[in-house]
C-alpha cells in the first residue's frame, strides 16, 4: 500500500508524541530515519512520520491543530519519491569595510615579506657550459656590493668589482691569473678616474693613468713606482696626440713626439 510522509521532525522524541497522537485516534503510523537508531543524528535528514495514503488527510488534520516546535517543515512525500532538499544556511556576508582591510593585510605582508628577504646577505651565481661558476653578485640588504669573475675559468676569481650605493667604486684585475691583483681601477660617482698596472708583475705599479668623465687624459710611465715618469702619453678627445719621454730620470722631458689620428708620428721634437 502506497505511504506518506506526513511530517518530518528533528528528533525521535517529538515523532514519537506524534504518532501516539495519531495512533489514539485509531490511525496506524510508524517512523522511518536513516540515523542508526538515534546514535548518528548528522546523519539524517530528520525522523519521519509515516502514514498510510488513505489516511494522510486525516493525520494531517490532527497534527495541524497543535504542531511541536521541533517539527521541521516540509511538503508531503511519497516513500518513493526524491526528498525536499535542506534548505542550505545563508552564507556570511563580508562588508566592503571588512573586504578592504583584508586586501591592506594581504598587501602588508607581502611588502613585509619581501623586505625580510633582502635583508641580510646573498650571492648570486652564473655557470659556465662545464658548471663551474664563472660569475658571482654579492648582495647586502638588497643592494649590489661585489662583483666577481673567473675569466680564465680555473676555479678563482681574477676579477673583483666593488659598489657603493648602487655605483662601482673600484675594480681590481689580475692578468697573469697568480691570485693577486696587479691592476686597480678607481670610479668616483660611477666614472672612470684613474688606473694604476703593474705590467711587469713585480707587485709595483708602474703605469698611472687618468681620466675626465672616463676618457683617457694621461698616461705615466713610472717604472717601479718612481716619482717621475720616463714617459708621458697625452691624449685628446680619448685619441694620443704626444708622448713626451725624458733622459735623466729627473721628470725633465727632453723628447716631444706628435702623432696623427692612426698613431703615426708626424713629428719629433727635442725639449731645451
Amino acid at each position: 500500500m502506497k505511504a506518506e510522509t506526513i511530517r518530518i521532525f528533528a528528533s525521535h522524541e517529538s515523532a514519537n508524541i506524534s504518532a501516539a497522537k495519531l495512533q489514539a485516534h485509531g490511525i496506524h503510523c510508524w517512523i522511518s530515519a536513516d540515523d542508526g537508531g538515534g546514535m548518528l543524528p548528522n546523519l539524517t535528514g530528520g525522523v519521519r512520520l509515516m502514514v498510510q495514503a488513505s489516511d494522510s488527510a486525516a493525520a494531517g488534520a490532527l497534527l495541524t491543530d497543535q504542531s511541536p516546535a521541533s517539527e521541521i517543515p516540509t511538503q508531503y512525500e511519497t516513500e518513493t519519491g526524491v526528498p525536499s532538499p535542506a534548505m542550505a544556511a545563508p552564507g556570511r556576508k563580508f562588508a566592503p569595510g571588512q573586504i578592504l582591510i583584508g586586501i591592506f593585510a594581504g598587501v602588508l605582508l607581502c611588502l613585509l615579506w619581501q623586505r625580510g628577504s633582502q635583508l641580510g646577505e646573498r650571492v648570486d651565481y652564473h655557470y659556465a657550459r662545464d658548471g663551474k661558476p664563472d660569475e658571482a653578485w654579492r648582495y647586502r640588504n638588497g643592494h649590489l656590493v661585489e662583483f666577481l669573475r673567473d675569466r680564465n675559468l680555473d676555479g678563482a676569481w681574477d676579477e673583483w668589482s666593488y659598489y657603493e650605493h648602487g655605483r662601482r667604486v673600484r675594480t681590481l684585475v689580475d692578468n697573469n691569473f697568480d691570485g693577486k691583483p696587479d691592476e686597480t681601477w678607481t670610479y668616483s660617482d660611477g666614472a672612470l678616474v684613474k688606473m694604476e698596472k703593474d705590467t711587469d708583475f713585480n707587485g709595483t705599479s708602474d703605469m698611472f693613468c687618468t681620466y675626465k668623465y672616463g676618457v683617457i687624459q694621461q698616461v705615466d710611465i713610472r717604472p717601479n713606482g718612481a716619482i717621475f715618469a720616463t714617459q708621458r702619453h697625452l691624449y685628446q678627445n680619448g685619441v694620443l696626440v704626444e708622448i713626451l719621454r725624458a733622459e735623466d730620470g729627473r721628470g725633465n722631458f727632453k723628447e716631444a713626439v706628435r702623432y696623427d689620428p692612426f698613431f703615426n708620428p708626424i713629428s719629433t721634437n727635442k725639449l731645451e
